[in-house]
């Protein structure tokens, strides 16, 4: 009857609140300070948090995504830009393909973009340039 916990007679160790000989109380304690509670770290390391203070944005704890400047998880932040570069700008390809154009740099005289088609001398849209000439030439 005079034996510790160890099983030394009249032995200065005792159990702890956590059952653990000689202990300091502390093992079965859980993030909140309870003895054998049930409360538990996050992946965060938030006591009982939910996970969520410390996701990237592909939802992966600690993880090393994050939103690029068109809002695109794990991007490179170039699937926004317009042909000029500008991120989310306004600018984009003609029917001739020519950035920020009108569209009319490349209209045939049929009103077709990139037809190659251009009036003649004698200001006939894809003449031959006959149409025009007298009879000396």
């Amino acid at each position: 009857t005079c034996l510790d916990c160890a099983g030394v007679c009249n032995g200065p160790l005792a159990y702890d609140a956590c059952d653990v000989c000689g202990g300091d109380g502390t093992t079965c304690l859980d993030c909140e300070g309870t003895c054998n509670g049930a409360a538990v770290y996050d992946c965060c390391d938030v006591c009982e948090g939910d996970g969520s203070t410390c996701l990237d944005c592909a939802g992966v704890c600690n993880g090393p995504l994050a939103y690029d400047a068109c809002d695109v998880c794990g991007g490179d932040g170039t699937t926004c830009l317009d042909c000029f570069g500008v991120c989310n700008g306004p600018a984009q390809y003609d029917a001739c393909g020519v950035c920020g154009g009108d569209g009319r740099g490349c209209i045939g005289c049929d009103g077709v973009a990139n037809s190659g088609l251009m009036y003649d001398v004698c200001d006939v849209c894809a003449g031959d340039a006959t149409t025009c000439l007298d009879c000396h030439g």
